[in-house]
């Protein structure tokens, strides 16, 4: 063979450039990428979340966002911001539609629907073993599909009880001694709902449950069955919620608070809020970001804080501080053109850097097990109580897809257990089997 010397270089450089194509992976866009952006060009991601929309995290998501793309100069992250209400559907409809966002933000019952749908990937070959292997077992667990993990769990945040101490004291309670026991939070509860209004003239309720149609009424059903000594399901994922007396144990609960106007009927989360911070409500049973969600609400910020405390939820029939968390978590769209940006921002969104600011602040926690050792994370009382609260809480179970549909179905249960006189008994005959027929195999 007889090739000329310049030929011999040319081929070198062109063999040179293609194995450096093919070997660098980290902060190089894929070949699909490169036939459409320029060299030079930022990658833009688009991130669909609701943190950005609701004014309690904004100030988080847009620190959170401009020290990424200060340490990742060639990324940009575009919101793609939707209301939590309209969030699993609108993120469904435009992935189908073949308009998927790159990240997608989610919580533990989204998740099974997404994935359910096909419109995410499994993260082994995005995401780092070491990452991968911090996740606390109960929230990786919850991200586990048919052995391949398809999120990468953000923050956990598990409900306590939160008391107003302002209402406490005019009660006749020790604004300084919450309940331990349940019986003794319906009677603190009822000794507050007697007041009957507050200082403005709003009507006072001891305990805020939500009972309005929607999954997360029914998360909180769950919750309260939890605490009765029941479950949704057994460990091999067979429902069993209505089995023993836990489901109506927690629906006469409900029906009680209705009748003796304990709780306020038909509202739902963003109601008792507002209610708690309004100082309309002794107690509610919320996740780590109430602080700040009660300090832009009550429009008084961190003097606000003097009129309340958090502690862990009350004992009832199991004999231990029975709770639940949902979990923010972070997924990769299948059809992202840019899943190793996707990856870079995820990770980061995960890491001890990031999760300090929104720490700082929310108030949340991590799901990782190093991140949430740290003491930054632990520097108050505040937070002592969540990451206390969270070595009894449980995760959803949301292995079968329909998990959110299950939800919004057994919300039912509580709306009229709340609204009829129908007997207990008849409620469950009428909206279980729509709840069993959901988890046929």
């Amino acid at each position: 063979m007889n090739t000329k010397p310049w030929a011999i270089g040319l081929i070198t450089v062109m063999l040179g450039a293609s194995l450096t194509a093919c070997t660098t992976k980290k902060d190089t866009p894929s070949a699909q990428e490169v036939s459409s952006t320029p060299k030079d060009a930022k990658i833009e991601l688009n991130f669909a979340n609701w943190i950005s929309t609701e004014d309690a995290t904004k100030p988080a998501y847009e620190k959170l966002i401009a020290e990424f793309e200060k340490t990742h100069p060639k990324i940009k992250i575009k919101s793609v911001g939707i209301p939590f209400a309209q969030y699993k559907d609108q993120v469904l409809v435009s992935s189908k539609g073949g308009n998927a966002p790159d990240v997608l933000m989610s919580n533990q019952g989204f998740t099974p629907a997404f994935v359910g749908a096909n419109v995410v990937s499994p993260l082994e070959k995005l995401i780092s073993a070491d990452i991968l292997r911090d996740i606390v077992p109960a929230s990786k667990n919850g991200v586990t599909f048919n052995g391949a993990v398809y999120a990468l769990p953000w923050t956990p945040h598990p409900n306590a009880l939160f008391w107003n101490k302002t209402l406490f004291q005019k009660a006749g309670l020790d604004p300084n001694t919450p309940p331990k026991t349940w019986q003794e939070l319906l009677l603190d509860a009822q000794k507050i709902t007697a007041l009957k209004s507050n200082a403005s003239g709003s009507p006072v309720y001891g305990l805020g449950e939500a009972t309005k149609t929607g999954s997360y009424t029914g998360q909180m059903l769950y919750r309260l069955v939890l605490s009765n000594g029941g479950k949704l399901v057994d460990d091999q994922g067979t429902l069993v919620l209505g089995e023993g007396t836990a489901l109506t144990d927690s629906l006469n609960y409900l029906r009680q608070l209705s009748v003796q106007k304990i709780t306020p009927v038909g509202a739902e989360i963003k109601d008792l809020r507002g209610m708690f911070a309004n100082g309309s409500l002794g107690f509610l049973i919320d996740g780590d970001f109430g602080r700040n969600n009660f300090r832009t609400m009550s429009g008084k910020g961190e003097a606000f804080d003097k009129e309340w405390g958090v502690t862990v939820v009350p004992v009832n029939k199991t004999g231990r501080s029975e709770t639940v968390f949902t979990e923010h978590q972070l997924l990769i769209a299948k059809d992202s053109k840019h899943a190793d940006a996707a990856a870079e921002f995820v990770s980061y969104l995960v890491s001890k850097d990031a999760l300090t600011i929104y720490h700082q602040f929310n108030g949340v926690l991590s799901s990782l097990t190093s991140v949430s050792a740290l003491p930054e994370l632990n520097e108050d009382d505040y937070a002592k109580v969540f990451n206390e609260q969270m070595k009894t809480a449980s995760a959803f179970p949301t292995a079968n897809p329909k998990f959110d549909n299950a939800m919004k179905e057994a919300s039912n249960l509580s709306v009229l257990a709340t609204t009829t006189n129908e007997d207990i008994p008849s409620i469950i005959a009428k909206v279980l089997p729509k709840i069993q027929a959901l988890y046929q195999k």
